[in-house]
């Protein structure tokens, strides 16, 4: 089992993968090589990528730095046993070095996570970002539109003013719509707008709908650019339509995926950190036209 080991380890080592590969990288006894690179861009990279992947500013660099922090994250998770060298000479080519970079990860972030309070940190992202949770209030209206294109003010003036007093003697203003709306829907939806939301309407019209409050409740004429409106208000409804507790679990879900990734990027800053300085003098255009040269006849 010794011997096994031994020998295991020996193929798992972070150097090349092809010995005669040219060392592009070469940090705390991790290489990465030019035929790494290559099958990096070719997993990750589209066909029809290449050309403009590889001739982005620090594309290379990059590519150069996720390679090594795979194999830096790697290195320390099965030096730490937190996975066995087995396990991943065994998953080498299914990206045994991810498998490792996982497990470490998993690791440095595991405790901080399960210490984090997920209901206190959803309270205060409910809290800061209630208006763009669940259903903002919504009102339900019907509205019927005195043009003002076509007409003068004096006529728009006299419409309304008729308007206005069928409304007042109690007229149905359904039947009001169908007789007098200029809005081409209202044949249709007899003026029904249904549930609007904030922000969905002109101002003006908006500001007079969301302000009344009883079922049946006939505003005043309000002016915007289209004309008057006489807007009648049916219903109200707003954030809870949705049960506290369903807010509260999508909040925790969307905190903890946040925080998952912020910490992962905390855990691997370092690694980063050793490898960047290694690859700032890299010619990159050079580096782009050798893996030009072996990608694109394939593509």
């Amino acid at each position: 089992m010794k011997v096994l080991r031994c020998f295991l380890l020996l193929i798992l080592s972070l150097a090349p993968l092809a010995p005669k590969a040219e060392v592009l990288l070469s940090v705390n006894d991790i290489q990465v090589t030019e035929d790494d690179l290559y099958h990096y861009l070719k997993e990750y990279l589209l066909p029809r990528a290449y050309e403009s992947g590889l001739r982005k500013q620090d594309a290379i660099k990059n590519a150069l730095v996720n390679l090594y922090v795979v194999r830096r994250g790697a290195s320390v998770a099965i030096s730490e046993r937190l996975v066995t060298v087995e396990e991943v000479a065994y998953r080498q080519e299914d990206g045994g070095h991810r498998v490792a970079l996982a497990a470490f990860v998993s690791d440095r972030a595991g405790k901080a996570l399960a210490a984090t309070d997920w209901e206190a940190l959803a309270d205060e992202r409910y809290m800061m970002e209630q208006d763009k949770l669940g259903p903002r209030e919504q009102v339900n209206v019907q509205h019927l539109l005195i043009e003002s294109e076509g007409r003068s003010f004096s006529e728009l003036i006299a419409r309304t003013l008729e308007v206005q007093a069928k409304i007042e003697s109690g007229e149905d203003f359904t039947a009001l719509v169908l007789e007098y709306s200029d809005d081409p829907s209202a044949e249709r939806n007899e003026g029904t707008l249904g549930y609007v939301n904030p922000g969905q309407t002109l101002p003006e019209f908006e500001e007079m709908a969301f302000s009344l409050t009883e079922p049946g409740q006939i505003s005043e004429p309000v002016l915007t650019s289209y004309g008057v409106h006489f807007i009648r208000f049916n219903a109200r409804r707003g954030r809870d339509a949705i049960p506290q507790d369903t807010i509260q679990q999508r909040l925790i879900s969307a905190v903890k995926k946040e925080r998952e990734s912020t910490l992962k990027g905390e855990v691997l800053a370092p690694f980063r950190g050793e490898a960047w300085p290694a690859v700032a003098e890299i010619d990159e255009a050079v580096i782009a036209e050798r893996m030009l040269a072996r990608l694109v006849p394939e593509s």
